[in-house]
């Protein structure tokens, strides 16, 4: 089974969309390794979940910052709810625990809620934006600045 990722989760700018889509590739490789019951595949996944959404949450919260949004602190601290709770489990991953299906639930949940449902409120001003500058190059500049 595969993650099926809806357009009504699509943001419609297409670098952030593109990320996002990543989040139900994380989906994909956990159930997975759910399936054939590699834990070291769960360990990879966690990993590289973590380093994933540290930059994606730079990258979201630098467009915010550059677009003005004005509820960017709060949207920042759910950001870091969602950090430390995956730092949590890559915790008590280590010392042996299954976390495999509580990390899928809680990604599946944070696509349903958080990228269809908040990640869509700041777009408005990224958009207001992007129209102001003629085109989407003014996010593929942020990237470009933050990641080379």
């Amino acid at each position: 089974m595969s993650f099926d990722w809806t357009d009504d989760l699509n943001t419609g700018i297409a670098e952030i969309d593109a990320q996002n889509r990543r989040l139900g590739d994380f989906i994909d490789l956990l159930e997975e390794s759910l399936t054939t019951g590699d834990r070291e595949k769960q360990g990879y996944v966690l990993d590289e979940l973590l380093d994933f959404v540290v930059n994606n949450f730079l990258f979201e919260e630098k467009i915010m910052e550059e677009a003005g949004y004005e509820f960017r602190g709060a949207h920042e601290r759910v950001h870091e709810l969602f950090i430390k709770k995956l730092a949590e489990l890559r915790g008590r991953f280590a010392n042996g625990d299954g976390i495999a299906e509580e990390l899928l639930g809680m990604l599946r949940s944070w696509v349903e809620n958080h990228v269809k449902r908040e990640d869509k409120d700041y777009v408005a001003s990224v958009r207001q934006v992007i129209e102001e500058e003629g085109d989407e190059t003014w996010v593929q500049g942020i990237m470009k600045r933050m990641f080379g």
